[in-house]
């Protein structure tokens, strides 16, 4: 770069083209607003322009400028100004080609989710939450439709039994692919919320017939009675924990490798809370109890399933707040009849709360319906105190064992 250009005097100059080309795009020609320059700063532009630049002159037109720099340093404007230290940015060029990549993206979402999910009516708001959320973030329009495509791809393997990492290992060859903290698992997290409900991430996967594995989060089980050859097996150790008193966790690899079998008519109470299986068992309840722990997931769903099917008389008990009735609700269309869990119920647990002196807590959610008995919902908006199953847990198991 020659020395002519160099000079301190001229650096106001190159200030003033560097933002200029920053503001309007490198190859910006309009008029360029003159800096203050010294005096020596106005001689040398003069010098470059060929003609003097009086100090009340207030632009000169770009592009002589720029002619006359490339002729000196024969180079281009924009590389003479890397050159002297004045490297333009590109912002303007960066921010016209981040709205294109932006728009491309977006569109890729559109297409890729219509043709992953045709005449789907929730998956329009998943991929317009997923955006807004960046998890198509920085991705191309090629990564995005192959994010969805993936997602579609998971859904369709949902309720098939196989667990999550089964199915990272056999989708995208990679046995972690799904783990919690992959981009992946969150938009098909999300996507099994949309379609299905909310839930935790955990709850969500396992209702959708996609366990994180088969062995862990196992359905909590006191005194099922069991038919077996007595050689072994599930109704082997459930008859042995009974006899020793203690609850038993059947995972779903145990439930599918021996499915449970009991009399005709067993009855089995089937509650939301792990606290009444372990109450059932510390007092040798003489009937059948399992927890769903929450929503049930694959293992609680499997064994309503297979005590349904085997003829027990499956009844269901949870808390009284908008969970427990959306769960009671649940359960119910599984099969099990809510047991204790009218407005009679509710209103009487309210009243040994108030002659107690005990003041429950609130619940400001959204009130489900409650099928088989329209009055509970009712009574409950009407009060909204929430009564947890522990609360009545000794009326429930003994009256099921009285039955």
């Amino acid at each position: 770069m020659t020395d002519f250009l160099t000079v301190p005097e001229l650096t106001p100059l190159w200030n003033a083209v560097r933002a200029a080309l920053d503001r309007n795009g490198l190859e910006w020609r309009g008029r360029l607003t003159l800096p203050v320059l010294p005096a020596e700063g106005r001689r040398r532009l003069g010098v470059l322009l060929e003609r003097p630049v009086p100090a009340e002159r207030r632009s000169v037109p770009l592009a002589e400028l720029a002619a006359a720099v490339e002729r000196l340093s024969r180079t281009d404007l924009v590389s003479a100004l890397t050159d002297l230290g004045h490297r333009p940015s590109g912002r303007r060029e960066a921010r016209l080609a981040h709205q294109e990549a932006t728009r491309l993206r977006r569109a890729a979402v559109d297409s890729a989710v219509e043709a992953a999910f045709p005449d789907v009516t929730w998956a329009g708001g998943w991929g317009d939450a997923a955006w807004t959320d960046g998890l198509f973030a920085r991705k191309s329009p090629e990564e995005v439709q192959a994010l969805v495509t993936v997602t579609a791809r998971v859904l369709q393997h949902a309720g098939t039994g196989r667990s999550r990492t089964e199915l990272a290992a056999l989708l995208l060859g990679n046995a972690h692919a799904l783990d919690s903290s992959e981009r992946i698992t969150v938009l098909v997290t999300r996507a099994l919320i949309a379609r299905d409900g909310p839930e935790s991430e955990r709850a969500v996967w396992e209702r959708a017939g996609m366990p994180l594995d088969l062995v862990s989060a196992p359905v909590l089980t006191w005194g099922l009675p069991l038919l077996g050859d007595g050689d072994g097996g599930v109704a082997h150790a459930s008859h042995s924990m009974h006899d020793a008193g203690l609850p038993l966790h059947l995972s779903t690899v145990a439930l599918r490798a021996e499915p449970l079998r009991v009399p005709k008519g067993t009855p089995v109470l089937v509650v939301e809370n792990p606290r009444l299986v372990e109450a059932a068992a510390q007092r040798s309840l003489p009937a059948a109890v399992m927890c769903t722990n929450g929503n049930p997931t694959t293992a609680p769903s499997e064994t309503i399933a297979s005590l349904q099917s085997s003829g027990a008389d499956l009844r269901y008990h949870g808390d009284f707040d908008a969970t427990g009735l959306a769960m009671a609700a649940r359960a119910a269309a599984l099969g099990c009849t809510p047991f204790l869990m009218t407005a009679a119920d509710y209103h009487a647990a309210l009243a040994v709360a108030s002659s107690s002196g005990v003041e429950l807590p609130r619940d400001s959610g959204a009130i489900p319906q409650t099928q088989w008995d329209a009055a509970l919902a009712t009574a409950f908006e009407a009060s909204r105190l929430i009564v947890h199953e522990e609360r009545v847990m000794d009326d429930v198991l003994a009256l099921h064992a009285a039955c």
